[in-house]
């Protein structure tokens, strides 16, 4: 079983992606693949039904990827910084992008950070978009802080707070749980 993480932060090496990498390595353990979509380290383009745009290949290439990744998944985490008390543009640039097919009855798991005040007011509304495409969100979900981490000496981040890395593991599980057992598997 293989799953996406698409993180939607506009910032290469965030408090979202240590999570993300968290996460992976959770899953990994399971015997399950995941695999990490930043959207700051492979942008795509934003979504133009007019093709008015000329993106660039690497840009096409890239929403390609996460296309034929997205088909290919069969379960999904959401991660976006708290942007203005919604999730990220990019992110929701990427969902416009992918379809109901890709999310159909796929278990889908939400995560987010905010610097400022702590909000899951992102994850609700990422929550509303995952019921619109079809996908059912599990309801464990992960909100943190960005005192919730510790800096490596390469100065990447790293999950320090005990309590989320506890939730990380019932979110992993969760989700899990839901590929293993999920009824719906004839409606995908």
């Amino acid at each position: 079983m293989k799953g996406l993480i698409i993180v939607g932060s506009a910032k290469v090496g965030s408090h979202t992606t240590a999570l993300s990498q968290y996460l992976k390595g959770h899953f990994e353990e399971h015997g399950f693949e995941a695999e990490i979509f930043d959207l700051a380290e492979r942008p795509i383009h934003q979504l133009d039904v007019s093709g008015a745009s000329n993106p660039t290949e690497s840009y096409k290439n890239n929403l390609q990827t996460l296309k034929s990744k997205a088909r290919e998944a069969d379960f999904f985490v959401l991660g976006s910084p708290n942007y203005h008390g919604s999730y990220s543009g990019i992110l929701k640039n990427a969902l416009d992008h992918l379809t109901m097919d890709d999310f159909k009855m796929k278990p889908v798991g939400l995560i987010g950070n905010s610097g400022g005040i702590v909000s899951s007011e992102p994850l609700s509304h990422l929550r509303l978009i995952v019921r619109s495409l079809l996908g059912i969100a599990v309801p464990t979900q992960i909100a943190t802080h960005d005192t919730d981490y510790k800096k490596l000496d390469d100065g990447m981040y790293y999950l320090e707070n005990e309590e989320f890395q506890l939730r990380a593991r019932l979110f992993v599980d969760q989700i899990i749980s839901f590929v293993k057992n999920s009824p719906y598997e004839h409606l995908k």
